[in-house]
């Protein structure tokens, strides 16, 4: 609006009016509080004491069986490490490969732990590794894609759906 342009008077009354608000009275503002007051309530816990029983003999059970599981992996990753363990020795026949490896779930599934020697013949690869008695799946990793062993039995894939093979090792030496 313009300088020189002013309402009328009547109209910057209904302005001023609609700027200030209608008044509030005061008992409805002070009924508007109680009603809010009265709405909010505080959550109030209460334990009965049977449910805190049970609760704690919950946690009890809970840190036991996490405890006793852990005592019994180390006990387990101990005996492992002091159980005589067998040569087994792995053969893969690949001709045109120009590296091969073995991975399975006793290196971690790792390609550059246990890399494979081509044999004299030029057509095999072999390798001798020690592992304690237990069931290993494994396979090869031959130029850089995992394949199954095709000469152990068919052993399916895993849950990620590849292709992988069983070995077992005895507690006597060998593997099957």
């Amino acid at each position: 609006m313009l300088d020189d342009e002013r309402l009328p008077s009547s109209l910057e009354q209904a302005v001023d009016l609609l700027r200030d608000g209608p008044p509030i009275r005061d008992e409805w503002r002070s009924a508007l509080d109680v009603q809010l007051s009265q709405q909010v309530t505080r959550r109030v816990w209460h334990v009965r004491p049977m449910h805190a029983i049970a609760a704690c003999a919950m946690f009890v059970l809970f840190g036991g069986a996490v405890t006793a599981t852990f005592l019994l992996s180390r006990d387990n990753a101990r005996v492992a490490s002091t159980a005589p363990q067998s040569m087994v020795r792995f053969d893969l026949v690949a001709p045109s490969a120009v590296r091969v490896s073995i991975v399975g779930d006793f290196n971690g599934w790792n390609a550059e732990a246990l890399p494979m020697r081509r044999s004299g013949d030029g057509r095999t690869w072999q390798l001798d590794v020690k592992l304690p008695p237990g069931r290993y799946t494994y396979g090869f990793v031959v130029d850089g894609r995992l394949v199954r062993d095709p000469s152990a039995p068919e052993s399916g894939s895993d849950d990620f759906g590849v292709p992988s093979s069983v070995v077992l090792v005895s507690h006597r030496g060998g593997s099957t």
